[in-house]
């Protein structure tokens, strides 16, 4: 057991590389501050009329057409021991069919237990036990890219209030620091959307997974230059391109991310969001949105219903329809394309059948997902453990260096298999065969759960 790996051999698929305290932690993105430029309306009080309160219904599988023995073996794989899922909930006919919660299993503690052992590290397996233990349709769970497709949403919603003409404007509009260079009259909104801004991802990991380490998080986001070598379709990951369109939004509006969210998308569908900030109060716009599973599956449950809530237009259903057009193909499948930060599934393939079916989702880092079938009316929301540490101050700001967790604040989110990272090297726990969950699996398992 306990063999060692190198992780470039073993894990193609893991979109960020940031080890943290013997977990791999991923970073994606950020908002900021600045002055505003261009032409755009003032900021509105929102109105004194509240949204009519919106209370989950709950139902059964087979009130909803789905065979309940299929429904509970897919519940099964998604709880396996092995793969630290907090949070699971499906959607279907407006109403909850699914939710399940729990904390990390006791093969999981024993298996790292004997890793730690094996290479003479500390384990207090009763702080772990704390830490990662029991967890309820209450706990905190964390976006990591998610957020991206909050971003895109909210950037559809200054188009539609006005604040913003189009995404064909050129993003220098309402990133000033770009007047006078290359990029001025060179990058439209629509382009960072898509994330084909042509601009470099240098900033280490996986998409430029290591911004998450900036204090100032902006910045290197802004002064970009462009890459001299672009892949042929443009289409380059990169947490940096979203962290542009909080700066765009706060320019336009004169409202930071959280509180254009707030009052234009959160109170009006009931979220309860903590959005992280970095150590110069930019709010980090490619990541970092705490909430609970229940709020993330009102969020599918409104991209479900074509920006509908309870009789309510909150996002245009010509955004929703134009987020969702391909713009390029990802560079890890053949069967799926990237739209506005969103990202759309040609069919599901669960490693050994192929499903041809339309689905869409927001994706983030150790698998927390939101997937919307239309065709089949589900939303499924899947995350991962996850602990929230704040260590300086009182508020989510990610601040402090990550090399002395004591005094820093950061994320952390269990791997959604039998894989553990740290120091760049991956360990196998307990078993020779190597776990890692497959969330197309579980969609795939679910749609089928209502195929006769």
């Amino acid at each position: 057991m306990k063999n060692m790996i190198k992780k470039n051999n073993l894990l193609p698929s893991i979109t960020i590389r940031i080890c943290i305290s013997c977990l791999l932690l991923c970073g994606c993105g950020g908002s900021g501050s600045g002055s505003g430029s261009g032409s755009s309306p003032e900021p509105q009080e929102p109105s004194s009329t509240q949204p009519p309160s919106f209370y989950w219904e709950t139902s059964s599988p087979e009130e909803q057409g789905m065979d309940p023995n299929k429904v509970q073996e897919i519940v099964e794989y998604v709880l396996d021991d092995d793969f630290n899922t907090q949070g699971l909930i499906v959607v279907r006919g407006n109403k909850i069919v699914v939710e399940e919660y729990r904390g990390i299993s006791e093969s999981t503690l024993s298996g790292l237990q004997s890793v730690f052992s094996n290479n003479d590290w500390d384990f207090d397996i009763d702080e772990w036990r704390n830490t990662w233990g029991t967890r309820d349709q209450y706990s905190l769970v964390t976006s990591w890219s998610t957020a991206k497709s909050f971003a895109s949403s909210l950037i559809g919603i200054a188009i539609e209030e006005g604040f913003i003409d189009s995404v064909d404007q050129y993003a220098s509009t309402y990133l000033p620091n770009w007047t006078g260079t290359d990029k001025e009259n060179s990058v439209t909104i629509k382009d960072i959307l898509e994330m084909r801004s042509r601009l470099q991802c240098p900033l280490g990991g996986n998409g430029g997974s290591s911004i998450y380490y900036q204090e100032d998080q902006l910045t290197p986001s802004i002064e970009r230059d462009f890459n001299q070598d672009p892949p042929d379709n443009g289409w380059v990951y990169c947490n940096a391109d979203t962290m542009l369109l909080g700066e765009i939004l706060l320019n336009a509006t004169g409202f930071d991310a959280m509180e254009f969210g707030e009052r234009y998308l959160f109170s009006k569908i009931g979220m309860t969001v903590d959005w992280w900030r970095d150590g110069e109060n930019k709010y980090l716009t490619y990541c970092c949105l705490d909430t609970t599973t229940r709020d993330f599956a009102r969020f599918g449950l409104l991209w479900l219903n074509q920006g509908v809530w309870q009789g309510e237009q909150i996002i245009s259903s010509t955004w929703i329809e134009e987020s969702l057009k391909p713009a390029a193909k990802v560079n890890w499948s053949e069967t799926i394309e990237y739209g506005y930060q969103w990202y759309m599934h040609e069919g599901l393939n669960d490693g050994e059948d192929f499903l041809d079916v339309f689905a869409f989702g927001a994706k983030g880092y150790s698998t927390n997902h939101i997937t919307i079938v239309p065709s089949y009316d589900l939303v499924i929301v899947r995350n991962s453990l996850y602990s929230r540490n704040i260590n300086v101050g009182s508020e989510s700001v990610r601040t402090g260096d990550l090399d002395d967790l004591d005094n820093a604040n950061y994320h952390l989110t269990l791997y959604p298999g039998n894989l553990f990272l740290r120091d760049g090297q991956v360990y196998l726990m307990d078993s020779s065969n190597i776990k890692q969950f497959n969330s197309e699996a579980m969609v795939k398992g679910f749609i089928e759960s209502l195929i006769e």
